[in-house]
């Protein structure tokens, strides 16, 4: 067939109409919304960050690769932001606060242009993102550092779409605070599980309650449907990512902190609500299993610990898990400071150095845990880290990255293990720029 283009015989008018139409096709291009072959971002890749803590302020560092970063990472050598803690990652986008720590639910991306990070859109806020969860390309939720704030939004266009009324949730006048750091999707039934997070700042506690208390959302009619409670737990939260744990038949499985031993509850003779415990709410119920309770620390024999630390959850498949937990029996230096501060003689120089040797030094180890066994294994490939700072774990590609932070061995990076051969190694690790924490792929 011959083109129209070159049809002698073509009429005047035949020409007009011809180039109405290319006018007409080209205009409604320039109004289309911008396609993935014409994606402002990047649409893969890794984002690697690291924080660095002075007493003036904070950087955090970021950079992007076209893949994985290995070792020696110089991220002084990226661009810094005042904050970056994303909340949730979809596809190439990133949610959380803002760049400017400025009160917003903002959309990040990597700019194909710069290589830099941007904010796409964003949702003014009262406070603070506390957490995200996407449920789908038309729906997400965020809550905040307002106390009971549970609210709806299109993550493709950034639109608020509404807020969830908590008036009947479970509260704490005397705290203030009562908030919710870790939201929980369970896509069997389209609902949300909210643990209350409730503090007193007046106290040394980071938890400010005996039991734990879990709020109930219907995704599908938008609404509060009740608030579960288990007695003899503290702090339900993972720290981290706060990573939901949710097995393929709806089983849901939350970590609680413990107390720290910060309510004096230290030893093999604590409460057992003052050591970290993994709770679960079973499949097609909203009701705790008040049969099962599982200590991760205990399942690796170090069970006469005086404080136990358990931290960034992540879930597998069939009932297998990962944690950071307490990895090693106490020094003698800090038994002697516990016993100080038992007889009440222990200074405040001496009080501080108990704080950052139970919490900053390398005494965790990373587990393989069998949730239906309750049972806890080693990952013997991965040595001993400070966890408690950022016990970020990711799983891309059917593999797990762990962060995994120890300066007397040069460690400041992820370790990536994979589970089909039950083997783990040295992945990416950051020399200069502080201590890392997210190492985020993005897909299209």
């Amino acid at each position: 067939m011959k083109s129209i283009i070159f049809n002698k015989p073509m009429k005047k008018t035949q020409l007009f109409l011809f180039a109405f139409l290319l006018f007409s096709i080209s205009a409604c291009k320039k109004d289309e919304p911008v396609t993935e072959s014409t994606s402002l971002y990047m649409e893969e890749g890794y984002v690697v960050s690291s924080l660095s803590q002075s007493t003036a302020s904070n950087a955090y560092y970021v950079g992007y690769y076209n893949s994985i970063p290995g070792e020696n990472l110089d991220l002084t050598t990226k661009s810094s932001y005042e904050y970056f803690y994303p909340r949730a990652t979809w596809k190439n986008f990133m949610f959380g606060q803002s760049l400017k720590a400025e009160q917003t639910l903002s959309k990040i991306a990597v700019s194909k242009a710069t290589g830099l990070l941007t904010e796409v859109a964003s949702i003014p806020l009262l406070s603070y993102v506390w957490d995200v969860e996407i449920i789908n390309e038309n729906l997400g939720v965020y809550t905040t550092g307002v106390n009971h704030s549970v609210h709806l939004f299109n993550p493709t266009t950034m639109e608020k779409l509404g807020d969830i009324d908590m008036s009947k949730a479970k509260d704490f006048p005397a705290n203030e605070r009562n908030n919710y750091n870790t939201i929980i999707y369970r896509k069997q039934d389209n609902k949300l599980f909210l643990p209350l997070y409730t503090d007193n700042t007046k106290t040394g506690s980071f938890y400010d309650a005996q039991d734990v208390y879990v709020e109930v959302i219907n995704l599908t009619t938008k609404q509060w449907e009740k608030t579960l409670m288990i007695e003899q737990a503290m702090y339900p939260v993972s720290r981290g990512l706060e990573n939901s744990m949710v097995d393929e038949t709806g089983n849901i499985y939350i970590l609680t902190q413990g107390s720290y031993g910060l309510d004096n509850q230290l030893g093999i003779n604590s409460a057992k609500r003052s050591r970290p415990q993994i709770l679960k709410i079973p499949a097609n119920s909203t009701e705790f299993d008040a049969t099962y309770k599982f200590n991760p620390v205990d399942a690796i024999g170090l069970n006469s610990l005086l404080v136990q630390l358990a931290m960034g959850t992540i879930y597998h498949e069939n009932g297998i898990a990962f944690a950071a937990v307490s990895g090693q029996s106490n020094s003698a230096r800090v038994l002697e400071l516990v016993g100080k501060l038992a007889n009440g003689t222990i200074t405040a120089v001496e009080y501080q150095e108990l704080s950052n040797s139970v919490f900053n030094d390398p005494d965790q180890r990373w587990v393989k845990l069998d949730l239906n066994a309750k049972t806890a294994s080693i990952i013997q490939d991965i040595p001993l880290t400070a966890a408690y700072a950022y016990p970020f774990s990711y799983k891309y590609d059917g593999k797990f990255y762990f962060n995994v932070n120890n300066t007397g061995l040069g460690l400041n990076g992820f370790y990536v293990y994979d589970p089909a051969t039950g083997k783990a190694t040295k992945s990416t690790n950051i020399a200069k720029g502080g201590m890392t924490n997210h190492f985020i792929k993005l897909s299209k």
